[in-house]
């Protein structure tokens, strides 16, 4: 299969993978104890109010405060709306507008207010919120707070932009905005009505909701992970869309009566466990938290994510090339061109992005190396990109949005020993801290006949071999009897005294 999406359904969380050309290129999870919050739309209110960065806070009623800045808050005005949003995800980093108020002419300290969740909590921060609201729907996106009439940008045939148009500008409501969305390509006007209608009954059951629930409550929940694939992902060009839950395909088929007699079709149960093994899925997964990543000439790229940014160096390897260093040098940065836009999807990694490409001596080189990476980066159709051109020393800058949580995030745990430094202590120095601490224990008041220092047996082996002069100058200093002992169970930086 070359173009496909499979789903992984488990009692710990469900796993939805994405196929393009064969190869893995996103992979969506989604855990029972997670609370998701992208799209989620809450009654909440102002906590504090910020003048110097012109951004109030708002209590939603989870652990943490809504971050909502004033570029963000509907001034009663229409805001200038990139019709290429596919869905609420990323629809509000297309938007802008310039602010002509202060934040403290706005909002009150106090005052009730809704708000939808735009950013996933990360790190120290909270989410971020908007009051200009989207409900993304199978063909349509309703925006009840903005006037506005779009069609994505992805339709391109002038005919279907010009049906599509008519159609928006007789369905559109009054004083709201919709979005015509790339998959209503070639639908009928009564498919685009019945889903702007189902848009339209949610958001008068949102309003009601909002007058009978107390200050903060959750007015809507955005759809489960695999409704949202089959709405925002499932389209013709995929070739199958397999799950392995029986009851998660029953309940997909019973609520997915939007999509056409062809779509549906290529639904089916797959009732063997190994679904994602078979299909080579399992050990992408794996690869995509390792930060080096090999290229198929024999090059590499390493990926690092600091809490500023996320850096990539691009690097030959075993990569010799054929005819001279320029042409080795071009053919290892146009793969990794490729290969780094993958696993910006594959991670997803958002934020501010540095890529050092191997120095290029041909300003052609380097160009086709940038719209390359531009290239790719387009197939990921519903994030927002800015790259810049590469600069004289072979660095990309270019920023990706944030949506939601890195894959890291879900398969990797903090290590309790480095504490994110990627490194632990070197025997070395453990050495010189056992015996440090010995030597204080041995001169104390507490003084014992007897010490048995315990340690990781690498390290003990340091202690008695290279070290024992010491021990025994400190023995005869402290008139105490010092023994060495490995134990196999001990954490390299792990010691104790007895």
């Amino acid at each position: 299969m070359k173009n496909a999406i499979l789903v992984n359904c488990t009692p710990s969380g469900s796993r939805v993978a994405v196929l393009e050309e064969g190869r893995l290129s996103e992979i969506y999870i989604e855990k029972p104890a997670d609370q998701q919050l992208m799209g989620n739309i809450f009654k909440g209110r102002v906590t504090n109010i910020v003048p110097g960065m012109q951004c109030a806070f708002v209590d939603i009623g989870i652990n943490r405060d809504l971050f909502l800045p004033l570029s963000d808050i509907n001034l009663g005005e229409p805001k200038d709306f990139d019709p290429d949003a596919e869905s609420s995800d990323d629809s509000e980093e297309t938007i802008s507008v310039k602010p002509q108020a202060l934040i403290s002419d706005i909002l009150k300290v106090g005052q009730e207010i809704m708000v939808q969740v735009i950013k996933e909590p990360i790190g120290n921060k909270g989410p971020r919120g908007t009051t200009y609201l989207t409900l993304p729907g199978r063909y349509i996106v309703l925006m009840p707070t903005i006037r506005h009439l779009g069609i994505s940008r992805r339709i391109e045939d002038p005919v279907e932009i010009a049906r599509l148009t008519e159609f928006g500008q007789t369905l559109k409501p009054k004083d709201m905005g919709i979005i015509i969305r790339t998959v209503a390509l070639g639908r009928s006007r009564e498919e685009l009505e019945e889903d702007l209608q189902f848009l339209l009954n949610l958001w008068e059951s949102i309003l009601k909701k909002e007058v009978a629930v107390p200050t903060p409550s959750l007015l809507h929940q955005e759809s489960t992970l695999l409704l949202k694939v089959v709405r925002d992902l499932f389209n013709s060009s995929m070739e199958s869309f397999l799950i392995d839950s029986k009851e998660h395909y029953e309940q997909l088929m019973s609520v997915c009566g939007f999509l056409t007699p062809g779509l549906k079709d290529k639904i089916r149960y797959y009732p063997k466990p190994d679904l994602m093994q078979f299909h080579g899925v399992e050990e992408d997964i794996h690869k995509a938290v390792d930060q080096r990543v090999s290229l198929p000439s024999g090059g590499y790229v390493i990926i690092q994510q600091t809490e500023a940014l996320i850096s990539i160096d691009v690097n030959t390897g075993s990569f010799i090339g054929v005819n001279n260093l320029e042409d080795t040098v071009y053919q290892t940065n146009l793969e990794a061109a490729i290969e780094i836009a993958r696993q910006l999807r594959l991670r997803n990694l958002g934020g501010i992005i540095v890529i050092d490409f191997i120095d290029m001596d041909e300003v052609e080189h380097r160009e086709d190396v940038f719209q390359v990476l531009n290239q790719e980066c387009r197939k990921d159709k519903k994030t927002k990109y800015n790259i810049y051109p590469i600069s004289e020393l072979g660095i990309i800058q270019m920023t990706r949005q944030r949506t939601g949580q890195t894959l890291a995030h879900y398969l990797l745990d903090r290590c309790p020993y480095c504490k994110g430094k990627g490194k632990i202590s070197s025997k070395d120095y453990i050495c010189h801290k056992i015996y440090t601490e010995l030597r204080k224990l041995c001169t104390s008041k507490h003084i014992k006949e007897v010490v048995l220092a315990t340690c990781h047996p690498e390290v003990a082996s340091i202690l008695l071999e290279r070290d024992q002069s010491k021990f025994k100058q400190l023995e005869e200093e402290t008139n105490t009897k010092i023994f060495i002992r490995g134990d196999s169970s001990f954490h390299c930086e792990e010691f104790k005294f007895s």
